[in-house]
């Protein structure tokens, strides 16, 4: 008798187990399935729809000419996700989720800021931040991720901000190769010293030559400033 309620009261404890387990397995199809849907409604946004959203916080909040500018110095694109070919992490998906629960309203028109290769373009190949319209010209920050973002890829791509930026570059690259030729490979005269005419004739040769270069790199390689390319969907 007691061996039966022994095995009677073993077995009602592992159905009760078991029951939980695919309870918990339930949920957790659920919670995937949510995700899936919310992926896929990032993945397939192409519009700029406007979310009527209450009760956002104001630092997370950005204007578009905000954004602009941020593109500009980092060289970056904003563009709707649907362009977006790069990961979504589970935590922007939560985010997503977090401010759709929060907010009583399924999320549209959804934009990415990240660096041109992270898009498909169409004619090519970071920190992505993720960013829905919550107003006019006005951008709900939802989530951000990587660590593409430094000070350092503002000093590179400095250069490529606009045309002046690339001349006074071109200038000041051209003034150092001047300067840092020994006199003896400019001139042949033994008493001639660092300054003179020789100096100021191969600083200006060095500019015409640096220049040049430039120019085909630049039609080659770039093809427009980051003012002009931070909300194109084209590569060059």
């Amino acid at each position: 008798m007691d061996l039966r309620e022994d095995r009677e009261r073993l077995e009602r404890i592992m159905l009760g187990q078991e029951a939980l387990v695919n309870e918990v397995r339930t949920w957790l199809e659920e919670e995937d399935a949510l995700d899936a849907v919310v992926e896929a409604s990032i993945r397939s946004s192409t519009d700029d729809r406007m979310n009527d959203l209450r009760g956002l916080s104001p630092a997370r909040i950005f204007g578009r000419h905000a954004i602009h500018d941020l593109c500009v110095r980092y060289r970056l694109r904003f563009l709707p996700s649907a362009l977006y070919k790069g990961d979504l992490p589970g935590q922007a998906i939560a985010a997503v989720r977090a401010l759709e629960a929060g907010s009583g309203h399924v999320l549209r028109g959804f934009h990415i800021l990240a660096p041109a290769r992270r898009f498909r373009l169409c004619d090519a190949d970071g920190d992505p931040l993720l960013f829905v319209r919550v107003g006019h010209d006005r951008y709900y920050l939802i989530h951000r991720w990587g660590s593409d973002l430094s000070p350092w890829r503002a000093v590179v791509h400095w250069p490529f901000r606009t045309p002046l930026h690339l001349g006074v570059t071109v200038v000041i690259a051209a003034l150092i190769i001047a300067a840092a030729i020994p006199t003896g490979w400019i001139t042949r005269d033994p008493m001639a010293g660092w300054w003179g005419a020789h100096r100021l004739l191969f600083a200006f040769w060095s500019t015409v030559v640096v220049t040049a270069f430039t120019v085909q790199a630049w039609f080659a390689f770039f093809g427009r400033f980051s003012r002009e390319a931070w909300n194109s969907r084209t590569f060059n």
